[in-house]
């Protein structure tokens, strides 16, 4: 074989096997790339799947969503109605017993009606507490911003369980601290409930020995301070395993709390949460036999004190309540209420025309002169609220001066109650309605009214309660 031959076939055998390389790695290459897509196309059918499954629950948790969020509306709006019906029948039991403690009552009759008026408040009490943990779950507890004296509303908040304390033989002591003296802007009907709720239980579980409330105010920024609210007393301790339950709505930290002391187990609960609207926290340290104390915080803006009439210049409530024979309308459906109503005026000379629907209220408005209207909001045939706004319409078109309208209701919250002032009603008194507040109202409307005459009187606020 001459060596063109043989280089020849060299060549060939070197060609074949490179042909043969590249079919075996196109061969491997495919069967590569077919695993690729078949594991592919298994991906995009799990992707598929698990998308499907996600939709379904997705699905499913919105339907759940939208049922639980039925569920709480319509509890909600149960427990509205419970507190409307409940509070409407309260306030003629509590006006009637207060009007029978000023009757002249013999000590032993005297007792009985006072119990009547505490299982009242412990009634209401509980109540508002399920009532403001109902608005609590639902997103609906309003909170307000308005410039108050902290000072004050802390004092005044004491002064309401220093009877209880002395009763106990406790001491109930407050050290305020020299920078709480001063105005903040808050919500103070919280505050005090909050600031309430721990005075209550610190004198509850202490049976001697003291409580004591520590008001402290830190600044936290240019625009803000940290409100702190410290209540300890030397009663009997909370052991550490129970610390965790005691924020828990309807939990007490023992059975026997509950049997013994009574109460819902919801006042921490609240408190709590609405420290936390405010922008703070309540905590609690504690030891079993040696006390405890419980510390609220809030987040507060600054305040410029508001100026006040000096007191040598307010006429007494009484004074111009007897000043004259003033003319009172009264829509109210309630015979009982009705009833509480001119019983806490009986001791005045006053004109009273009573009628149980809006439209009746329109109708006598319409008739005859009045200085003052108070108008219940749930009524038949026509509520209070359009009744204010038709009577509004009157006064218009007539050109008579604009009467002083107070609306009476259990509705407490608080967009309903601006919801009522700017439909032409001057102030809010929400039921029970304690004798004193309906005083109050009564001698701040006419103040209104004889400083639209011009005299030189106080103008009245545009809210009341019981706080």
């Amino acid at each position: 074989m001459t060596l063109i031959e043989s280089e020849t076939r060299v060549s060939r055998q070197r060609y074949q096997r490179a042909v043969l390389a590249k079919k075996q790695a196109e061969e491997l290459l495919d069967a590569k790339s077919r695993e690729l897509w078949e594991v592919n196309q298994k991906l995009i059918g799990q992707a598929d799947t698990l998308e499907q499954q996600v939709r379904e629950r997705t699905a499913d948790l919105t339907k759940a969503k939208l049922a639980a969020e039925a569920a709480n509306h319509i509890k909600s709006v149960f427990l509205a109605s419970m507190s409307h019906e409940i509070r409407t029948p309260l306030n003629g039991v509590l006006g009637m017993a207060e009007v029978l403690l000023d009757s002249g009552l013999n000590a032993e009759q005297r007792n009985m009606a006072v119990t009547i008026v505490d299982s009242g408040q412990i009634l209401l009490a509980v109540l508002n507490d399920i009532l403001d943990l109902s608005k609590i779950e639902a997103g609906q507890l309003e909170i307000e911003e308005r410039p108050f004296d902290l000072a004050e509303l802390i004092r005044t908040t004491c002064e309401l369980y220093k009877a209880k304390a002395h009763e106990k033989g406790i001491a109930l002591t407050l050290t305020l601290a020299p920078a709480a003296s001063c105005w903040i802007a808050s919500d103070p009907v919280r505050l005090r409930q909050v600031l309430g709720n721990m005075i209550s239980n610190a004198i509850k579980f202490t049976n001697e020995g003291e409580v004591e409330i520590i008001a402290e105010l830190r600044k936290h920024t240019d625009k803000h301070n940290d409100l702190i609210l410290s209540v300890r007393d030397t009663g009997m301790g909370i052991p550490k395993s129970k610390l965790s339950k005691l924020f828990q709505p309807f939990v007490q930290v023992d059975a026997s709390v509950a049997r013994k002391f009574g109460g819902t187990g919801l006042g921490l609960s609240i408190s709590r949460q609405i420290c936390r609207m405010l922008g703070g926290d309540m905590t609690v340290s504690s030891r079993l036999n040696a006390g405890s104390v419980f510390t609220a915080t809030a987040r507060v803006g600054h305040a410029v004190a508001a100026d006040r009439p000096a007191p040598a210049d307010q006429p007494a409530g009484t004074d111009i309540i007897a000043a004259r024979r003033w003319r009172i309308l009264l829509a109210e459906d309630n015979k009982t209420n009705q009833l509480v109503f001119s019983k806490y005026l009986q001791g005045f000379d006053l004109d009273i025309t009573v009628v149980e629907n809006g439209q009746a209220a329109c109708d006598a408005f319409a008739r005859g002169q009045f200085d003052i209207v108070f108008m219940d909001v749930n009524m038949p045939v026509m509520d209070g609220i359009t009744a204010t706004q038709k009577i509004r319409g009157i006064e218009a078109a007539a050109n008579r001066p604009r009467t002083p309208v107070m609306a009476l209701t259990a509705n407490t919250m608080v967009h309903e109650i601006e919801g009522y002032l700017e439909k032409g009603v001057d102030r809010h008194l929400g039921k029970p309605i304690k004798k004193a507040t309906l005083l109050a109202a009564l001698a701040d409307g006419l103040a209104m009214l004889t400083e639209d005459r011009g005299d030189a009187t106080p103008v009245m606020s545009r809210t009341a309660g019981d706080g």
